[in-house]
């Protein structure tokens, strides 16, 4: 991956970061919550080559560990979304071209955010970190896994339209 496109993958990793940060973490959603960093890193990943895969999975997960909201120890979100860069990029024939298939790509990130949070805490659980209760832990995934279904026929498209913009620009097509 170039230095041009490592600086733009960590740049919009941040901005969003921020913006899960300070304006989506505000909102008092019905059901469970939402991350859209999560949404927005899976609908970035699914759109790009293994290399890339792992770097933008790293840079989530790094950004992630680094948060002051959480209360664990820090590599534990880089390895459990390594850990799924990883099977998505075995996979990633399976899945097809994800423009085409809004359906697929929506289902896609309903199963990789709530697959990832789950992981995490059972990892983090395993490792002897305080989780929630089963119950609420089940809530919270379930209410994140409907709004990623219900939202993410808004920025799925979006975030791969800025990818393809973003990356054309320095290779001047």
């Amino acid at each position: 991956m170039s230095i041009y496109r490592t600086s733009v993958t960590v740049s919009f990793f941040v901005f969003i970061f921020i913006l899960q940060s300070a304006l989506i973490n505000q909102i008092p959603f019905f059901v469970g919550g939402f991350s859209l960093f999560l949404a927005v890193t899976f609908s970035w990943i699914a759109s790009t080559d293994r290399a890339e895969t792992f770097a933008a999975a790293f840079i989530a997960g790094i950004l992630l560990d680094l948060s002051p909201s959480l209360d664990s120890p820090v590599g534990l979100w880089t390895f459990t979304l390594l850990l799924l860069s990883y099977l998505i990029s075995l996979y990633r024939e399976s899945l097809g071209d994800l423009d085409e298939r809004p359906l697929t790509a929506a289902l896609y990130l309903v199963a990789t955010t709530s697959f990832s949070i789950l992981l995490y805490l059972l990892i983090a659980a395993l490792l002897g970190v305080d989780v929630p209760p089963a119950l609420t832990a089940t809530i919270d995934t379930a209410g994140n896994a409907i709004w990623t279904l219900l939202l993410s026929p808004i920025y799925f498209p979006l975030i791969n339209r800025l990818k393809v913009r973003l990356f054309a620009i320095r290779s001047g097509v």
